[in-house]
């Protein structure tokens, strides 16, 4: 499509009020699908995360986003800080998925994945895959290690599936898509202390509708963003909730507003922001610079390799 021809005006619209119709990234997952459609449209190096993805490559990703949806100018800066957000989470997952399974996706170039094969055999890359291994295998308060059922489809993948075929793809969907038998029964006893408590919340809510005057409201007929504001309470008032994130929705939860956090959070100042990005940039720099050593260590031994077995059958 050429982005040049639509006219904003048929384009969605985001704000975080929601006002009208409007979406946002921490309410509708539309926005998390066009995020993640970006990425695999215009995947133009070895980006094993957001960090690599170099500035004028993050800029035309979003340039590629705003062909999609439609916002008002004086948040055009929220909007962006609210992408680069996602869109880190959103790449992470995906990426995780690909080098767990092995295969290449078709959205990747074999350059680019042979770079990045080469970056995960580094022993800083396999001491932080085992450090994310040991965190994700570790007793969550009594409950014993996570498991699902989607196998090594991500969340936000469970979700993509559950929305194309027109499903339900709320958060509450989308965790008993991945933990939920069909029997019934979970294969996560934390996923079903979330379920209960959410089953809890939701008859609590349609309480306080019908007391409004509400009639016919149902769990089934909720606003998918009222069903998502009352799984994420769920979630953290859960027996053994975590404060590294929602359960049950890994990328997908980055984001999303925390039930104890205070509305009158300060915000960083635009210099704050600035120096806090420069710093960054320079740890990411130093990074960078280790990184390519120790590949272009693990090429020249290959190389010597080869040299070797071919003087040896010549």
């Amino acid at each position: 499509m050429d982005m040049a021809l639509v006219d904003p005006a048929n384009l969605p619209m985001l704000h975080p009020s929601r006002a009208n119709g409007a979406q946002w990234f921490k309410h509708h997952t539309q926005v998390s699908t066009a995020v993640r459609r970006v990425i695999q449209s215009y995947f133009r190096g070895p980006w094993y995360s957001w960090k690599r993805v170099p500035p004028f490559f993050r800029q035309a990703l979003f340039n590629l986003f705003k062909g999609i949806f439609n916002w008002d100018p004086t948040i055009n800066g929220q909007v962006e800080s609210e992408f680069n957000k996602l869109a880190a989470y959103r790449l992470r997952g995906m990426i995780s998925n690909a080098k767990r399974t092995g295969v290449k996706p078709d959205w990747i170039l074999s350059e680019y994945w042979t770079i990045m094969q080469a970056y995960w055999a580094t022993p800083k890359a396999k001491a932080n895959s085992e450090k994310a291994r040991n965190s994700r295998l570790s007793d969550r308060s009594g409950l014993g290690p996570h498991s699902h059922i989607s196998g090594s489809r991500s969340y936000a993948k469970v979700q993509d599936v559950l929305e194309a075929n027109n499903e339900d793809y709320s958060f509450i969907a989308v965790m008993k898509k991945a933990n939920q038998k069909p029997d019934g029964t979970y294969v996560d006893q934390r996923a079903q202390l979330v379920a209960e408590t959410y089953e809890k919340l939701v008859q609590e809510h349609l309480t306080q509708l019908e007391a409004s005057g509400q009639e016919n409201v149902t769990a089934e007929n909720l606003d998918q963003r009222v069903k998502n504001e009352i799984y994420i309470k769920a979630a953290a008032a859960a027996p053994g909730s975590s404060k590294q994130g929602v359960f049950g929705l890994g990328a997908l939860g980055e984001g999303l507003p925390s039930v104890n956090a205070s509305p009158s959070e300060p915000q960083p100042s635009e210099v704050e922001m600035i120096t806090n990005r420069m710093q960054e940039m320079e740890t990411e720099l130093q990074q960078s610079r280790e990184e390519n050593q120790e590949i272009q260590k693990r090429l020249e031994a290959m190389e010597k390799m080869v040299e070797s077995f071919a003087s040896q059958i010549a």
